[in-house]
Order: structure tokens, then C-alpha cells, then sequence
């Protein structure tokens, strides 16, 4: 790990989208003028011109994402925060006087499957079917 990288430390999205779009513009002009046989001088004035106006229309666009990220941080922060709150709250007042079995369950009863349920029914039927083919096995 570098020295300039921290915990804490954050990529400067308006810095970075900034000068990749200024990269791009500026590489982009500068074949653009020489495809088209511009004189040189032409050609890197009208690539710094791209280069300058690529970089304030990138930072621009990279102040709004890191706008958006930065409000979705706080928002998915805050939502978290609270569903900590909520849970400590039912933790506590749910379950006073009551301590976890050796498992980690608190006591919560598991009913058992009545025979009218819909996954013995076909067992049943898997078992009938099954009882007739031997029958019919056993016939042959």
C-alpha cells in the first residue's frame, strides 16, 4: 500500500472524470487535425481549446456524480442506522426475561407437517404409484 492511500481516502471523481475527458478530447482533435491536413499550429491551438473545454465539461459531469454518490452514501448510511435502531428495539423489548436455548433459538415452537399437507399428499401418491407398479410387476 502507497503512503497517499489511507482508510479513509476517496478517488476525487470530479478530478478524474474531468481529465479523462480532456484526454479524450484533446486526442480526438489532435487526429482529427491531422486527417484533415491542418497546419500544425492550427491543430494543437484547437487541441488545447478541447483539452481546456473537455476538462471543465468532465469536472462539471464528475460534480454531479459525486454529488449522486454522496447522497446515496448518506441514504443507504441512514437506512442502515435505522434498521439497527429498530432491531435493538425489538430485540429488547421482545424478549425480556427469556434466554436463548443452547442452539441459539428462544423458544419458538416448530409444528409439525399434518398428514393433510400438500408435500404428504405426494408422498403418497409417489408411494401408491409405486405400490402399483410392483402389483403389476408381480402379476407379470
Amino acid at each position: 500500500m502507497s503512503s497517499r492511500t489511507t482508510q479513509n481516502s476517496r478517488v476525487p471523481i470530479p478530478q478524474t472524470v474531468g481529465a479523462c475527458t480532456a484526454f479524450a478530447a484533446f486526442t480526438v482533435a489532435i487526429v482529427a487535425g491531422i486527417a484533415s491536413d491542418n497546419p500544425v499550429d492550427v491543430v494543437l491551438f484547437r487541441a488545447l481549446t478541447a483539452l481546456a473545454v473537455g476538462f471543465c465539461g468532465g469536472f462539471l459531469v464528475g460534480l454531479v456524480c459525486d454529488w449522486m454518490v454522496t447522497q446515496e452514501v448518506r441514504r443507504i448510511e441512514s437506512d442502515m442506522v435505522d434498521a439497527q435502531l429498530e432491531s435493538s428495539r425489538a430485540g429488547s423489548a421482545g424478549f425480556e426475561g427469556e434466554s436463548p436455548d443452547a442452539d441459539g433459538l428462544t423458544g419458538v415452537d416448530v409444528l409439525e407437517d399434518e398428514g393433510d399437507s400438500l408435500a404428504s399428499g405426494s408422498v403418497r401418491s409417489e408411494n401408491r404409484d409405486a405400490a402399483s407398479r410392483r402389483r403389476e410387476k408381480n402379476v407379470a
